[in-house]
C-alpha cells in the first residue's frame, strides 16, 4: 500500500506514515487496512512518545519518489517530498529488512540529481542493425562508421548540459539511470559526418533508421548515468538546476514501470 500522508511532530520534527488517520492507530485494528502488527506498534509508540506534542499531517507529493533501486525492490532507500501546505520537507524512507516496518526521517537540505555520464547503446544498436532486413550486407558493415560518428557527437556534449541538448528525457528502472533523445540538429551533424562514407541511397536508409529508432527508449536513445546527492539549504539556494527540477517534478516510480514495460514489449517484437 502506497503511503500518501505522513504525521509530523512539529516540536521534535519527526514523522511516521499516517496509517489511515493517526487517531485510529490507537485502536486495536484498522478495519479495511492491511497494516502489519509491527507497523501499528511503531505508530502507537510514536503517538505515545509524542503525546501532548502538536502534530500535523503532511501530504506526500506523488511525483517526487526518488530511489537508487527499482520500484519493485522492497529493500531500498527512497526520498520523497511532503508538504503541510506552507512548507516542503525532504523525507528519507528506509526499508532495511522484510520483517520490520520502514523508517521515515526528515532530512535537512535538498535533493539533487546530477548527470555524470552519457553513452550510446552500442551492443543493442549493433544487434538492431544486424536484424535490419532493408540493409544490404555492405551497408550493415558501413554502419560501424555511423556508430563512430554517433559516439563522437555524444563525446562533445557535457553530461551536465544534456538537458539543453535533449528532445526528451525519461527515467529508466531507477533514478540513477535515464534515457534521452537528441534534437534534430544533432542527427543532422551525425549524418553529415556519415556523408564521407555512404552513398546518397545509403544515407537515405540511415535517415529512415534514425527516424524509426530515435524515440525513447529505443536503441538510438542516449543512456544517462546519474548521481543522487543531498545539498545543504545554502547550497540548494544557489543551485538553479535543482530548483527547476523540483518545480518540474519527477514520478520515478511510474516512469520506471512504463519504461520497463515498453522495453519488454520491444524485445518481444
Amino acid at each position: 500500500m502506497v503511503i500518501k500522508n505522513l504525521v509530523r511532530c512539529t516540536k521534535c520534527n519527526q514523522v511516521i506514515p499516517n496509517y489511515a488517520g493517526y487517531d485510529l492507530t490507537r485502536a486495536t485494528s484498522l478495519p479495511g487496512v492491511d497494516w502489519s502488527g509491527a507497523d501499528l506498534a511503531s505508530a502507537k509508540e510514536f503517538l505515545r512518545t509524542h503525546s501532548g506534542h502538536p502534530l500535523e499531517k503532511l501530504i506526500v507529493e506523488e511525483d517526487s519518489w526518488i530511489s537508487e533501486k527499482p520500484a519493485y525492490e522492497p529493500l531500498r532507500v527512497t526520498y520523497i517530498l511532503a508538504s503541510n501546505g506552507e512548507r516542503k520537507f525532504l523525507v528519507r524512507r528506509t526499508k532495511a529488512t522484510l520483517d520490520q516496518p520502514a523508517s521515515y526521517e526528515i532530512i535537512p537540505g535538498k535533493l539533487k540529481i546530477s548527470n555524470v555520464s552519457l553513452g550510446i547503446q552500442e551492443e543493442d544498436l549493433r544487434r538492431q542493425i544486424k536484424a535490419e532486413e532493408g540493409f544490404s550486407l555492405l551497408l550493415k558493415r558501413k554502419m560501424e562508421k555511423f556508430i563512430e560518428a554517433f559516439r563522437d557527437e555524444m563525446a562533445g556534449i557535457p553530461p551536465e548540459n544534456f538537458q539543453e541538448e535533449a528532445e526528451a528525457v525519461e527515467d529508466g528502472e531507477t533514478s540513477l539511470y535515464a534515457y534521452g533523445s537528441l534534437r534534430d540538429y544533432r542527427w543532422e551533424k551525425i549524418l553529415t559526418k556519415c556523408g564521407w562514407y555512404f552513398r546518397d541511397s545509403e544515407l537515405k536508409a540511415v535517415r529512415k533508421f534514425i527516424e524509426e529508432y530515435r524515440n525513447l527508449p529505443d536503441v538510438l536513445s542516449i543512456q544517462i548515468e546519474r548521481r543522487i546527492s543531498i545539498l545543504s539549504l545554502r547550497e540548494a539556494k544557489s543551485d538553479v538546476g535543482f530548483q527547476a527540477r523540483e518545480e518540474a517534478g519527477l514520478d520515478a516510480e511510474a516512469q520506471s514501470r512504463a519504461v520497463a514495460k515498453r522495453k519488454a514489449a520491444k524485445t518481444r517484437q
